[in-house]
């Protein structure tokens, strides 16, 4: 919780920043309110004043007008070390377990803050202290709290018009609900949990309504067979796409219905075939990166009842070939095609809207690290990549973070902006996950060497799991979908 530290205006900085000033406004205005930055939607963060306290507009437009102060009236952010006793008192002051069990666990005399005006904090993440780039943003009312507003990581880095979510915000929402029957909403909760004899029940409720809610999807799929028979399930990097279609096709069994899979990833067209980036490198988030023809005439061939021969990827040869394996699909069989694109509304133009029924698979984590400091999704699935690439992949842990900035930027472009297409939605996030994968993202992220531009990320990360308490990788089921990165899956990739 070092050098990383240091004065950016890296995007996931300033946003860091813009939370700690919404932080300080409220504490000026409304002193007697609680403040929660809660999940990534829409562009932002969803904030809300706590369940029971509707943010009015009136409200929005003072802590616009008190931010926007913040922004030019000179003022600076100050980022600092400060002794741990003083933000010690001030946490007991203020009435904030969660803070204060955080300072237990990071277990130093000095720590590194932020301060504006009135408000400090302790501060885990990169901030900047420009506050002229914090100048662009918008406070928009959702639901009984608002969305702070970013401007958007693509040109021309504006604040975008605001474009609702409503499925995707109803499946946080019934999460978050979830957690708080649970009584888990932050890691100070979590880790009571996990350091009591509950932890193997919690893991048993949070892969149990993972289950439930694959059933549920299953049988909703049913309603519509033979008309629909073709299911699109897409999602970003690392959500865990592949397991939930395998529990999918186990739950389609269940409904007397067989499946056949497959992966988009195969279709790539061949490395020397693609036309490379201006640093040389390939893009494969791009959906011009893989055969869509090919795929489309394989999934025509198979709806029509004839034979195809199952394409196969040559990822460190960098291409496609068939192979000598030939599959069909029986008459009371669902297709299941994974993949990233595959809520692009290419498939729907190409082979009928009216065939085809699309899933949409994320990791969004309902936990905060305390009020104010909530746990980016993009941190939880960075840290399943990286100990599935360095276990299965052959990717070292510099490689993945390096090239993660990519990987999120072409989400931005060719994923997030499909969602709402989804006929269905499911979080993949499980609540206990943070803590079965902190033993092997550590062991990773401790081999990133500090010469390495990379090891800045790497330590804060690595900082950021030191809040979690640790659990037994045995704990978790060989069925779940953290095992897709864990290793040790009841199923084969």
């Amino acid at each position: 919780m070092d050098a990383y530290l240091n004065d950016s205006i890296h995007p996931s900085a300033a946003h860091a920043s813009l939370g700690f000033l919404l932080a300080a406004a409220v504490e000026e205005l409304f002193p007697a309110r609680s403040l929660f930055i809660e999940h990534s939607f829409i562009g932002g963060y969803y904030c809300h004043f706590g369940p029971d306290v509707p943010a009015s507009t009136a409200d929005l437009q003072a802590l616009t007008d008190c931010l926007q102060d913040y922004t030019r009236d000179g003022t600076p952010l100050e980022l600092i070390e400060i002794e741990q006793e003083i933000l010690d008192q001030r946490f007991r002051e203020h009435h904030r377990p969660d803070k204060l069990e955080i300072l237990r666990r990071l277990g130093r005399k000095s720590i590194p803050a932020a301060r504006f005006r009135h408000h400090l904090d302790y501060r885990f993440e990169p901030m900047t202290t420009n506050l002229q780039v914090l100048q662009h943003f918008s406070l928009d009312p959702y639901d009984h709290g608002f969305v702070m507003r970013f401007p958007s990581l693509l040109p021309p880095h504006e604040v975008p018009p605001l474009r609702d979510s409503p499925k995707l915000f109803a499946v946080i929402q019934q999460r978050e609900e979830w957690g708080r029957a649970l009584r888990v909403n932050n890691l100070c909760q979590l880790n009571r949990q996990l350091e009591s004899d509950q932890a193997r029940e919690l893991v048993w409720v949070a892969e149990g309504l993972h289950e439930k809610q694959i059933a549920h999807i299953a049988d909703e799929l049913c309603r519509d067979f033979p008309g629909k028979r073709t299911i699109f399930i897409a999602g970003p990097s690392s959500s865990g796409k592949t397991t939930f279609a395998k529990r999918l096709a186990i739950q389609l069994k269940v409904n007397l219905f067989d499946t056949l899979a497959l992966s988009m990833d195969n279709y790539f067209h061949d490395h020397q075939d693609m036309t490379p980036l201006p640093d040389g490198t390939l893009d494969f988030e791009s959906l011009s990166a893989v055969d869509v023809p090919r795929l489309v005439h394989d999934v025509e061939t198979l709806l029509d009842g004839r034979t195809i021969q199952r394409r196969s990827f040559l990822f460190k040869e960098g291409r496609g070939l068939d192979t000598e394996e030939t599959v069909h699909l029986e008459p009371d069989a669902f297709l299941i095609v994974e993949g990233i694109h595959g809520l692009n509304p290419i498939f729907p133009q190409e082979l009928g809207a009216g065939t085809i029924q699309r899933i949409y698979i994320s990791a969004i984590t309902q936990l905060n690290v305390d009020n104010e400091h909530r746990i980016s999704s993009s941190d939880s699935r960075l840290l399943r990549r990286l100990v599935r690439d360095a276990q299965f992949r052959g990717h070292d842990a510099a490689e993945t973070l390096l090239h993660w900035p990519r990987v999120r930027l072409g989400e931005e472009q060719h994923i997030f902006a499909y969602q709402e297409e989804a006929d269905f939605m499911f979080n993949s996030a499980l609540i206990y996950e943070l803590a079965g994968l902190r033993p092997r993202a550590e062991q990773v992220l401790r081999t990133v060497p500090s010469s390495s531009p990379a090891y800045p990320e790497a330590r804060r990360l690595l900082t950021f799991l030191s809040f979690v308490a640790n659990l037994d990788e045995n704990v978790v089921p060989p069925r779940s979908i953290l095992r897709e990165f864990l290793g040790h899956s009841a199923f084969e990739y």
